[in-house]
């Protein structure tokens, strides 16, 4: 390479933004949280919410988070317990139904790294009935102390719903709601 090309080279790396630092998931959500966000269900209705977070951590390291959404038809609560080892993430999530009763425990699994969250499991929907979709969660941090939540929601592998969501530790960080 000659020196020309290798000036240009280092030119363009130092004008790339710096890389955040990785996102600690049960860091993030320990203390009060909010977030605000979208979904939208076959890619045609869409719904606006918000949701309140509580975290604690217990002594063996476990986060208890306590997500209360705020939906258009009333609240709705979604009870987290989650666990790092290394990279790997277990736990369980317990979500609130259209009977306001929380529903049995089920098991997340997933990864921190790098590159973010990826959290996945087979529950419920916040305030829905008895079906059971698959969740998959793709939390990145946006190095401003926001993150943001690129959520799937599947049955049978199809695609049924998809949402964005950004999560701050005060609503005065969370984008504007969207007209």
């Amino acid at each position: 390479m000659t020196r020309a090309g290798l000036a240009l080279a280092l030119a363009l790396l130092a004008a790339l933004p710096a890389r955040a630092a990785e996102f600690d998931l049960l860091r993030f959500f320990e203390g009060a949280s909010v977030s605000r966000g979208t979904i939208r269900t076959l890619f045609v209705f869409r719904e606006d919410f918000e949701a309140r977070f509580e975290g604690v951590r217990e002594s063996d390291g476990t986060l208890r988070l306590d997500e209360r959404f705020r939906f258009a038809d009333g609240d709705r609560l979604q009870r987290w317990r989650l666990l790092r080892q290394g990279e790997a993430l277990s736990g369980t999530v317990q979500t609130e139904g259209s009977d306001g009763q929380l529903g049995v425990p089920v098991p997340v699994t997933g990864t921190q790294g790098s590159d973010g969250v990826v959290l996945d499991y087979h529950g419920r929907a916040p305030g829905g009935g008895n079906t059971v979709f698959h969740f998959r969660h793709r939390i990145t941090g946006n190095g401003d102390g926001t993150a943001t939540n690129r959520v799937s929601v599947r049955k049978f592998g199809l695609p049924l719903a998809r949402s964005l969501v950004t999560f701050a530790k005060r609503a005065a960080d969370l984008p504007p709601r969207q007209p």
